[in-house]
Parts: structure tokens; C-alpha cells; sequence
């Protein structure tokens, strides 16, 4: 079970970090639906506070995801409880 969860969170983690670099580049970071109007998209041009913060967010969850999974293949951190 740690081996299935250090690889969900490497996933998870690697994915978010790959988000928000690409998000360098493009100028916009999506943040969920929008209900039926498409989706939420914070551009740093329009709202350059609501890019960075969300941009901070993703880094500090995607960093998370990443530490914690290599803690658990290391058996240094206890695997998430099931429950």
C-alpha cells in the first residue's frame, strides 16, 4: 500500500509542479469549473495577485505531494491513514 501511495502522490505532485511551470510560459493557471461558463482561469496579466497566489499554492501542494511520497518510500513518514 506505501508503494501505491508514494506513486499516487509522485503522480500528483509531479503533475501540479509541471502545471505551474508551464504556466510560466502561457500566462494563465486554470483553477476549476466554472460552472457552465467553461472554467476559472487566474492570467497574470488581468489579475497578477490571483496568479501568484495560486501559483504559490500549487508549488507548496505540488512540493508537499513530492516530499511526502519520497518520506514514504524512505519509511521515513508514516503512509496517510486509510480512513
Amino acid at each position: 500500500m506505501e508503494l501505491f501511495q508514494a506513486a499516487l502522490l509522485l503522480f500528483l505532485g509531479y503533475g501540479l509542479l509541471i502545471v505551474v511551470y508551464q504556466s510560466l510560459d502561457k500566462g494563465w493557471l486554470p483553477c476549476g469549473p466554472n460552472g457552465f461558463k467553461g472554467r476559472v482561469e487566474f492570467r497574470i496579466d488581468e489579475h497578477p495577485f490571483r496568479y501568484w497566489l495560486m501559483f504559490a499554492a500549487y508549488c507548496a501542494c505540488g512540493l508537499w505531494c513530492v516530499f511526502t511520497a519520497f518520506g514514504v518510500l524512505a519509511g521515513h513518514v508514516e503512509p496517510l491513514p486509510l480512513r
